[in-house]
């Protein structure tokens, strides 16, 4: 397995063999996963803790079972790309906005995983000098807006980002290529010699959601098997512990229902989400959920009060309300706290048990 592994390793990473020497990488700044803090890394819509799973078929080294799972770790800006500062054919390289992660191959039949590549840069990005990937294979994320939507010329940068891996790593170009923006696609084939060809579609926000790598000379055909579903969370409810919405006392256990999801697609439910409660007034910091919420409605007279709680994960942001109606307080009239009102004939009916108790003792004496 060790031996069939470095073969692989060979294939895959092959332009490896034109990098004379490696720099190490100067990091200006990183993004990484920080719980449901984390900000998508700048320029593309990727969030480190992804994760993509390919399926790998044919070709001379490769197993039909055989799969390779994709790792988000970390998104920096560099100079360097796998550790060069230029590249044969591009200008020099400054500030490219990159991705890393690590690359596991997986037999989809034993499902043992074996880490091949750890800090793996797929992806180097810079608007003068281009989008970089050292191969043909699938790790290929295109530029985005400040809003982070995908444009026209995104696809052109893919097409090209592809052609150019292809053809350091001796296979040659295309021969025909088309882009599809109103579909977010694009396609690369050959009609002549053979029939090899390259797909992906993706979404408006420009992630992966369609990759199809055929018949490419000394290489698999891949297909994507699963990516991250990128979901806002899905709160279902908000409700008080006890399931009450009336209370005598402003401190409140309020209890969220997420629905179980994995939106990042690492194979765990998701748990790192954060709140803060609106009180009509001002909002709370954000703070972990947890699986009761202690919260006080301080210091108010009886009423009603509607509590709004905002939940998000690292995509986005949803809102549940909630209105408790408090009656703990004693009533004033002017100022003055006065007995809350009980019926008329409750209250005669002590005045009549007390009288007669003191006739009695009077009697005695």
């Amino acid at each position: 397995m060790k031996k069939l592994n470095k073969y692989i390793l060979l294939d895959i990473f092959c332009i490896f063999f034109i990098i004379p020497f490696y720099i190490p990488l100067t990091n200006a700044q990183e993004w990484t996963y920080n719980g449901a803090e984390t900000d998508r890394i700048p320029e593309f819509f990727v969030y480190p803790s992804e994760r993509y799973y390919y399926n790998y078929t044919g070709g001379p080294l490769f197993f039909d079972e055989t799969y390779l799972r994709f790792d988000i770790v970390k998104g920096n800006i560099t100079d360097t790309f796998m550790g060069m500062t230029s590249i044969p054919a591009l200008p020099p390289l400054v500030n490219g906005t990159c991705i890393f992660g690590d690359i596991y191959m997986g037999n989809a039949t034993s499902a043992e995983e074996v880490l091949e590549a750890s800090d793996y840069q797929f992806i180097y990005w810079n608007e003068t000098i281009g989008l970089v990937s050292l191969n043909q294979y699938p790790a290929i994320y295109i530029p985005v807006d400040e809003y982070g939507e995908a444009k026209a010329e995104s696809l052109e940068i893919a097409i090209e980002s592809v052609q150019w891996a292809i053809e350091v790593a001796w296979l040659g170009r295309f021969e025909h290529n088309a882009s599809y923006p109103s579909i977010y696609s694009i396609e690369l084939w050959n009609s002549t010699y053979n029939n090899a060809y390259y797909k992906m579609n993706f979404t408006e926000n420009g992630q992966q959601i369609n990759t199809e790598i055929y018949n490419i000379a000394y290489s698999p055909n891949i297909t994507l098997i699963s990516r991250p579903a990128q979901f806002s969370p899905d709160f279902v409810s908000l409700t008080t512990e006890s399931g009450e919405v009336t209370t005598n006392t402003t401190e409140i256990k309020l209890i969220t229902n997420i629905a179980d999801a994995d939106n990042n697609n690492d194979g765990m439910i998701d748990t790192d989400y954060s709140y803060r409660i609106y009180n009509g007034t001002y909002w709370t910091a954000w703070a972990p959920v947890t699986s009761v919420i202690d919260y006080d409605l301080g210091s108010v007279v009886n009423g009603s009060y509607e509590l709004t709680m905002e939940v998000k994960n690292m995509y986005g942001v949803v809102d549940e309300s909630i209105t408790i109606q408090y009656t703990g307080q004693e009533e004033e009239v002017d100022g003055e706290r006065i007995i809350p009102s009980y019926p008329i004939a409750i209250i005669s009916l002590l005045t009549i048990i007390s009288a007669s108790i003191i006739i009695l003792k009077q009697r005695k004496k």
